[in-house]
């Protein structure tokens, strides 16, 4: 998965874990089990530290051969990179799936998680800077594209077969 906060990948990761009989590895939980509070900034290296149980997490699934979707915004190319590298060495395929959300409703989700308090909010001074740092997925890449305008579930049909 790939894409803003409040794009849906964690909605979007789930529901095809279930589709394709994965296994579902989410880098926000792998912080909230290291007792993270992600409604806060969180340092780069606990960031960091995470993506390493993650990775080494990945490594045991696949030495299993057991199919693994990644939940995380994947927010930069090398870390992208860093689990394509994974899957390559284990003859994985891989594909990225890339949430294209528009700005105004990520806001538009994000407002509606701020009142309803059914998840961690993401204050300004986070969300705005990630925004603005964020790489998106290049050709070469061969994202697969969401932007919301199919159903999820109509998406995958015929996105996935």
């Amino acid at each position: 998965m790939c894409g803003a906060p409040f794009s849906g990948k964690t909605t979007l990761a789930r529901s095809l874990a279930v589709h394709t009989n994965s296994k579902y590895l989410s880098l926000d939980d792998i912080m909230r089990q290291r007792g993270r509070d992600l409604s806060q900034l969180q340092p780069v290296e606990e960031w960091g530290k995470a993506h390493e149980i993650c990775l080494q997490l990945m490594d045991e699934l696949m030495q299993e051969h057991v199919s693994i979707v990644l939940d995380d915004t994947n927010n930069l190319r090398w870390l992208r990179d860093r689990f394509r590298q994974l899957a390559q060495q284990h003859q994985y395929n891989t594909s990225i799936i890339f949430l294209d959300i528009p700005l105004a409703e990520l806001e538009k989700r994000r407002e509606q998680v701020r009142h309803s308090k059914q998840r961690n909010y993401v204050p300004d001074e986070v969300f705005y800077p990630f925004m603005e740092y964020f790489e998106r997925p290049d050709t070469d890449e061969h994202p697969l594209i969401f932007d919301g305008t199919l159903d999820m579930h109509e998406w995958m049909r015929t996105c996935l077969i």
